[in-house]
């Protein structure tokens, strides 16, 4: 890692203050890829009324998306390494930002189909092309703060965007709603190209903006760059579906044991998701103060994973709990853990994976983690058919114990910390 000359550095002020942009901007635009995303969700009530949409209609547009972003993924990591975060990331916004608006051109099932897998395609641009920005303009030791910072945002945009919708819903209808949030990512492209423009670390997509990641380009490939990514790609499929499955059955879960209605699930859900978004800033920050006391900043990560998988295990007695706020403190710390254990196996790539593959580990790894994510849900619905939840709740409860191993096998201490020109 830096030495403590390079870690004491302090940036020059323009500097810090295109970095605060940076993070900004980059927040931002997370924030608006969630909504283009979750708006549709969110106004499906009405659009089954005014085109008659089955549930088979709406769960094969929402799946045929789901599998562009993915698909997306697995490709998208290789373009942003070729091309350069600063392009990519661009044309990922207004490529999504485009297929938003064009939600409110199309009226029929096939339509709505084609202009959701291009909202997938682009949006699958969007995490490798971050994870290669915070790479690229900020250094080493603030990358963990700010992935932390950058993977609240999802959490605070699912608290946002329905108040949103709710408010623009009333005086521009479905249509302008969807233009109106669509036009949002439109003016955040504008502002990408013009801070990127105006930023003071080099935008090609080879370059090495931080002499303290030199050492790393030194560093032999096919060992350790393959293990660790890797190791990020099973930690993710093996984690990710934990966090899809309580996104998409805590209503469920909270309306099954404590009764509670749609009316009445707000608050709840809520508390939840800024429990999550607690959790992802923790999990930013914490290496860091553990590193200041004298740890190692692999070792500080593993620590902070290692008890982030310690605190999902009470998980399955949310089944037990007596109490809506007890049930909801178990399932939020869970969801605050996974964001901790995500922010930190997207460290683990950042700071010791050479800077031109970041982008494809993080899309591989992404990518997996959506598979992932698919398969259980579609495994997780029969159980909940037979009653049977406690199975489910058991896995999750040690799905980051075992993602916590994975990353101890095969992206050991030894590997992670070699150093000199011959990788020795």
């Amino acid at each position: 890692m830096a030495s403590a000359q390079t870690r004491g550095r302090v940036a020059s002020p323009p500097a810090r203050r295109s970095q605060r942009m940076m993070l900004i901007l980059l927040f931002v635009i997370g924030i608006v890829a969630y909504a283009d995303r979750q708006v549709i969700a969110l106004l499906k009530p009405v659009l089954d009324r005014e085109f008659g949409w089955s549930a088979g209609d709406y769960a094969a547009i929402s799946s045929w998306s789901q599998m562009a972003i993915a698909l997306s993924l697995l490709c998208s990591g290789w373009i942003v390494d070729r091309f350069g975060v600063r392009w990519t990331l661009g044309a990922g916004v207004a490529g999504w930002s485009l297929a938003t608006i064009l939600h409110a051109a199309v009226s029929t099932v096939p339509g709505f189909l084609g202009v959701r897998v291009a909202l997938g395609v682009f949006e699958g641009v969007g995490t490798p092309a971050t994870m290669k920005a915070v790479v690229q303009y900020v250094p080493p030791a603030a990358r963990g703060r700010m992935i932390g910072l950058l993977n609240a945002a999802p959490n605070l945009a699912a608290m946002l965007t329905p108040l949103l919708v709710a408010a623009l819903f009333g005086c521009a209808g479905w249509r302008g709603t969807i233009a109106i949030v669509g036009s949002i990512g439109l003016f955040c492209t504008l502002l990408w190209f013009r801070q990127t423009d105006a930023a003071p670390m080099p935008a090609g997509p080879g370059a090495r903006a931080w002499p303290e990641d030199l050492p790393l380009a030194r560093r032999p490939v096919p060992g350790p760059a393959g293990r660790l990514i890797a190791a990020f790609a099973l930690g993710k499929f093996l984690t990710d579906p934990v966090w899809w499955f309580l996104l998409f059955w805590l209503p469920d879960i909270l309306h099954r044991r404590y009764g509670l209605d749609t009316a009445h699930l707000g608050v709840p859900l809520a508390t939840a998701y800024a429990m999550a978004a607690l959790g992802s800033l923790i999990g930013g920050y914490a290496p860091t103060m553990l590193a200041r006391g004298g740890m190692s900043d692999e070792s500080a990560r593993r620590a902070v994973m290692g008890t982030a998988a310690l605190c999902v295990l009470p998980l399955p007695l949310v089944l037990s709990m007596p109490t809506i706020g007890l049930g909801i403190l178990v399932c939020g710390l869970a969801l605050a853990a996974h964001q901790a254990f995500a922010v930190n196996l997207f460290g683990f790539l950042t700071e010791w994976l050479q800077h031109d593959r970041v982008g494809r580990g993080t899309g591989i790894g992404a990518f997996c983690g959506n598979v992932g994510g698919a398969l259980a849900l579609h495994v997780v619905g029969g159980f909940i058919a037979a009653g049977q939840l406690l199975p489910v709740l058991g896995y999750c409860a040690v799905a980051y114990v075992l993602g916590w191993c994975v990353l101890a096998i095969l992206a050991p201490a030894r590997l992670l910390n070699v150093r000199g020109d011959n990788g020795q």
